[in-house]
């Protein structure tokens, strides 16, 4: 706690001395903060692979407005910046958003079997443990699109053709953000268009996968700017989720052939008797922007996205057969031929896997005014509204359940949650920047389980057997100070006070169960934050930075709990927030044309982070509890080396190097000294991007190293279903564009196919061809 109140009361003096100093500063200093107007982020054309337009891209790049929250040159930005363009993201085969930023340094993007990942994949900056959105803050146009039940992001409902760039600031930003945003923020900035533009697009690729995009946009009357899209995907699918059986002494008749030894992911036998089916999947997404420029210096916007998207299985395979006839085998107790042990009780639930569908809503309206010249005032609100997420499962043990209906249960999740904020911008003179604000955010979420009779009707629910549920709310009042004290020196000071409060929880255990309501709980947070960037040369630049950062826990981990095939999952009402003391130091050399090298070091010293660990006093190993798990330490470098070798030829690489330990764990100690789950230890990219003639071709490798699913490291096989394998994969992309307005391209993903698990067996070697017509 000291280092929290030491690093306040830092951040409240130089606040105080920043006033006096910017009014007595030299007036022969030459340092300056430039804030660009919005005007100058807008839409600049990328379409085509012509090296006559690589310097409006590059003019792109040189824009953010995640970082201080005014457009900046990231050069003048203190903090590690990466910005992904449009024509980045064209470059490869990116079909939803997350895959954009697979290959930063410092990012670790986790996508298990492609599109039908919809709910689980995330993206995780600096070492913060990957199973879920909870510590990187992903913002649309600014606004916090992370799930009021468990900070999930609904990463497939939008679509990558209306994205204008993406935003990525890695370090803690809770100073200006407030929770969540522990390793850093991602902003998706969407397209305001300039002119009237056209595009439509079509692909098709493996698993008979296909999808549409429709959109169109024009600004009016040189006042309002309307953009508008359509985007449909589906995909057939492949076998991911593989079953499981494990064989017991004794025989039986009949007997059968078909199943596959291997082990679960601590090293225990089973073995693989078949599949769920093909795992399709199929969404629906529609979003809109209008943007109108009232008077000079006054803009309101409003963008709108709606998803609606359903998940399941195809008919089930079971491997196997019966060895006197031939007949697949689903039911019964069977022998395994030649052996002295059998499957006991085999049910055709025990095949079956879940049907999951769901629909997003986010509104946004901001609202930018210029009351003097050196003042602003914004102010935007919005809403994530789930309505409709849900999944039903069949009950596995049951004989009843078969493909075609039988016994089950459906589990509701819905949630909202409401934002609002309101910011001023004031400027000191040509070298003082201040920034200061209050938001507001309120969010309730809800689960409930209900039995059903026949799992293919999930309206016709019956009798409610579990339910949890709760409200939080934040409000945050922000405060930044930007100093350009000298030509070479630029400092940021940030100062964030939160009051976090969760009320209105309630849980029901069991059906028949009393239903528990709970008690209110608040906390209140001080998050400082101190950066400078030094910059001896034009070709060199230094920065340094050390802040707090703080993530309260949410809805699913106070209130939530659920069972797997393979685990039972306990939620903790008096879970406490989670803490952070972070800092850095980097340098970014640029001593040759087209040669830019970014080096970073960072720790993070992480308190009270809320962890899931394996209950000591369950022998089977199979209860996870979720407790704060005391002290945690990651540590990290990243490299990062860009190279315009000539005109036509691009090359870049990266690496990460992350220890992320458990420090002290009273609930479990043999978690202590072992890695933090869902991180991985090292990341490499590379890629090499080649322009000729009509012609543009891409390749990029990706390594990530292994995941540790359990506390303890006890998952330590390799190559089975669970698992969370190292992987290497090499992906290419090639570009023919015969006209101005038309692009073909073919796309080769997993070029090696190369075959790893990451829970669920990867889709392995997949083709894409698309065709984009534009305007």
């Amino acid at each position: 706690m000291w280092h929290r109140l030491w690093l306040t009361g830092v951040m409240a003096f130089l606040f105080l001395i920043s006033g006096i100093l910017s009014q007595t500063q030299a007036q022969e200093s030459e340092g300056v903060i430039k804030v660009i107007e919005p005007e100058e982020t807008q839409e600049v054309e990328t379409s085509t692979p012509a090296t006559a337009k690589k310097d409006k891209v590059e003019d792109v790049e040189k824009i953010v407005v995640t970082a201080t929250k005014t457009a900046r040159n990231p050069d003048d930005v203190p903090a590690s910046i990466t910005v992904i363009t449009k024509e980045d993201i064209r470059k490869q085969n990116i079909q939803t958003v997350d895959e954009a930023l697979a290959q930063i340094p410092g990012t670790f993007q986790k996508r298990s079997k492609g599109w039908t990942d919809a709910h689980s994949a995330s993206v995780n900056l600096r070492g913060f443990p990957a199973e879920s959105q909870k510590r990187t803050l992903i913002l649309l146009d600014g606004q916090n699109i992370s799930s009021g039940y468990s900070n999930s992001v609904s990463w497939n409902s939008m679509p990558v053709e209306y994205i204008e760039r993406i935003e990525v600031i890695r370090g803690p930003f809770s100073a200006l953000y407030g929770g969540s945003a522990m390793g850093g923020v991602i902003n998706i900035i969407t397209r305001t268009p300039k002119k009237l533009e056209f595009l439509a697009q079509g692909g098709y690729s493996t698993y008979d996968s296909w999808t549409y995009y429709l959109g169109a946009g024009d600004r009016l009357w040189d006042k309002l700017s309307i953009q508008g899209g359509f985007n449909y995907r589906y995909t057939a699918g492949y076998a991911s989720n593989l079953v499981r059986k494990t064989a017991s002494s004794g025989a039986a008749s009949p007997t059968v052939l078909g199943w596959s030894p291997t082990t679960t992911t601590t090293g225990s036998p089973t073995n693989i008797i078949g599949d769920n089916g093909d795992n399709y999947w199929s969404d629906y997404n529609l979003n809109g922007k209008a943007s109108w420029d009232i008077a000079e210096g006054h803009k309101v916007t409003f963008n709108t996205l709606v998803s609606y998207s359903n998940t399941g299985y195809d008919l089930f395979n079971s491997y196997l057969t019966n060895t006197a006839t031939g007949a697949k085998v689903v039911t019964g107790t069977v022998g395994l031929f030649g052996t002295d042990t059998k499957f006991s009780n085999l049910q055709e639930g025990a095949f079956l896997s879940s049907n999951v569908r769901n629909r997003t809503q986010v509104f946004n309206l901001a609202s930018e005014h210029s009351l003097t010249e050196t003042t602003k005032l914004k102010f935007h609100a919005g809403l994530l509204n789930m309505p409709e997420s849900w999944g039903v499962t069949p009950n596995s043990s049951s004989p009843q359940t078969t493909y075609y209906g039988g016994p089950g249960s459906k589990v509701s999740f819905p949630s909202q949650n409401w934002v609002a904020e309101l910011q001023v911008d004031q400027a000191i003179g040509n070298k003082h920047q201040l920034v200061g604000g209050i938001s507001y955010n309120t969010g309730s979420a809800s689960s409930e389980t209900n039995n059903l009779d026949n799992w293919r009707k999930p309206d016709m629910e019956g009798i409610l057997t579990k339910m949890s549920g709760g409200r939080d709310r934040n409000t945050g009042i922000f405060l930044q100070d930007e100093i350009a004290w000298h030509p070479k020196i630029n400092t940021v000071a940030g100062l964030r006070l939160d009051w976090w409060e969760t009320y209105g929880g309630r849980y029901m255990a069991a059906a028949g169960t009393p239903v528990i309501d709970l008690g209110s709980r608040s906390k209140v947070a001080v998050s400082p934050k101190f950066a400078v960037l030094y910059r001896p040369w034009q070709w060199m630049a230094w920065r340094a930075s050390v802040g707090t950062s703080f993530r309260a826990p949410n809805i699913y981990e106070l209130y939530g709990a659920h069972q797997s095939a393979t685990y039972v999952y306990k939620n903790n009402p008096d879970l406490k927030p989670e803490t952070t003391l972070s800092w850095e130091i980097g340098t970014t050399l640029k001593p040759f044309e087209g040669t830019v090298f970014t080096s970073t070091y960072f720790e993070n010293y992480v308190d009270d982070l809320i962890y899931r660990v394996t209950d000591p006093t369950d022998p089977t190993g199979r209860t996870q509890i979720i407790e704060n798990a005391a002290k945690a330490t990651i540590r990290g470098v990243e490299l990062e080396i860009n190279q315009k070798i000539c005109s036509w030829l691009e090359v870049f690489g990266n690496t990460t190097l992350v220890d992320a330990r458990i420090n002290e764990n009273p609930y479990n100690q043999a978690s202590v000294g072992k890695k933090i789950t869902m991180t991985p230890r090292q990341m490499f990219n590379f890629g090499v991007t080649a322009n000729y003639w009509k012609f543009q071709a891409n390749l990029s490798g990706r390594y990530v190293s292994k995941l540790y699913a359990t506390d303890n490291n006890s998952d330590v096989v390799n190559n089975v279903y669970g698992s969370y394998d190292p992987y290497f994969t090499l992906d290419s992309k090639v570009i023919f564009s015969p006209v101005k307005y038309m692009d073909v391209s073919f796309s080769v993903n997993n070029m090696l196919n190369r075959e790893y698990y990451s829970y669920y067996r990867t889709p392995g070697q997949t083709f894409w061809t698309q065709v984009t017509l534009k305007y």
